[in-house]
């Protein structure tokens, strides 16, 4: 599966990264699917406080976003991955067995909107 990564710093905390995370994707369908991810998952060379996935599956593909939070003294490191399939993926698949990297991409930026609104401060990477 192909990814792009989004990643922020923030002053806000785990649990409130945590809730806007939640709250926004679920606001897209009460169908949003939430859980967790294995650390030996983690594609970051550092250990998270936190790991989650939101993924929604529709007739015609669906989409995943994943989020890492990194707790650093005083400020947070946020990774959102919108995962879609790659082309062989969706030729191979079909629309119904695939992810859409687009949809995702847009549920992230969606995500980092509302981060960028709690956080004025926020910063990119």
């Amino acid at each position: 599966m192909a990814t792009d990564t989004l990643e922020i710093r923030t002053t806000l905390t785990v649990e409130q990264v945590k809730q806007i995370f939640r709250s926004t994707l679920q606001a897209f369908s009460k169908k949003v699917e939430f859980g967790a991810i294995l650390s030996s998952d983690n594609p970051f060379d550092e250990p998270m406080d936190f790991t989650a996935y939101a993924s929604l599956k529709t007739f015609t593909g669906g989409w995943v976003v994943q989020i890492y939070v990194a707790d650093h003294e005083g400020v947070r490191s946020v990774a959102l991955v919108p995962v879609g399939s790659s082309a062989l993926g969706r030729a191979v698949g079909g629309l119904k067995n695939t992810y859409s990297r687009s949809a995702g991409r847009e549920k992230a930026g969606t995500v980092l909107d509302r981060l960028r609104a709690a956080d004025p401060a926020l910063t990119t990477a």
